[in-house]
């Protein structure tokens, strides 16, 4: 399978760099061009032409919003990805009637920042099946089909285990923790402490902060931002 190229669109240098790691970590995408202004977007985009563009609202130049009004208008092929602080509901409306696919709020969580690729991957793949779709398909990729429940822990999630990473959380009062200290802890691979923290991440109990203190990449540290862990 061709990898989907990701074109970003963001001035802040550590969210666009937590975003061009996290996207390039996915096998299945690759970011090809990084811009920190609209008119250099607009640039960019005529040189790489990218099939998804992750756009920020506010900008040095101008308004990510309008950058894509004016790319719809020049009947760019590609999908939008907005990834914001801005949540009023006016900006929110804005963006959907411009065909936005999906509204990352920051600060974003990089479980978040997966799961849209893995939604925007199903949905590339949905039309590239068949030539016609039925209704029940064209809800599900309009998001209009019922949600089926789900499982109290998704697949690879063991309750038992992420029920005692919540006792460690707890008892130990930890502040600003790594997943190699959480796998010393667990008794766990780093791999599988990290798998674990990233679902409480995407559940909002930790949030994930990079620690650039460290005179090369940064380090990946988490903290606890709610108690309700029990």
């Amino acid at each position: 399978m061709t990898k989907i190229t990701v074109m970003l669109l963001e001035d802040d240098v550590r969210a666009s760099y937590t975003l061009e790691s996290t996207i390039n970590q996915h096998p299945d995408f690759t970011v090809v061009a990084i811009s920190e202004t609209c008119s250099e977007a607009l640039s960019q985009y005529n040189a790489y032409k990218p099939t998804l563009v992750f756009v920020d609202i506010s900008l040095p130049d101008g308004n990510g919003i309008d950058v894509i009004r004016q790319l719809r208008e020049q009947n760019a092929e590609c999908d939008f990805i907005m990834t914001t602080a801005e949540r009023e509901t006016t900006t929110v409306e804005r963006a959907v009637q411009l065909g936005v696919i999906d509204y990352l709020v920051k600060p974003i969580r990089m479980s978040r920042v997966n799961q849209a690729l893995e939604d925007y991957k199903q949905y590339k793949q949905q039309f590239a099946r068949t030539a016609t779709v039925d209704q029940g398909e064209i809800d599900q990729i309009l998001r209009k089909a019922p949600t089926k429940q789900s499982r109290q822990t998704p697949k690879g999630i063991d309750a038992t285990t992420l029920a005692s990473l919540k006792t460690i959380l707890l008892q130990e009062n930890l502040h600003d923790f790594s997943a190699d200290e959480i796998g010393n802890l667990m008794n766990v691979s780093r791999i599988t402490a990290r798998r674990y923290l990233e679902f409480l991440e995407s559940e909002g109990l930790i949030r994930l902060v990079l620690n650039y203190n460290t005179g090369g990449r940064p380090r990946r540290l988490y903290q606890i931002i709610s108690q309700d862990l029990k």
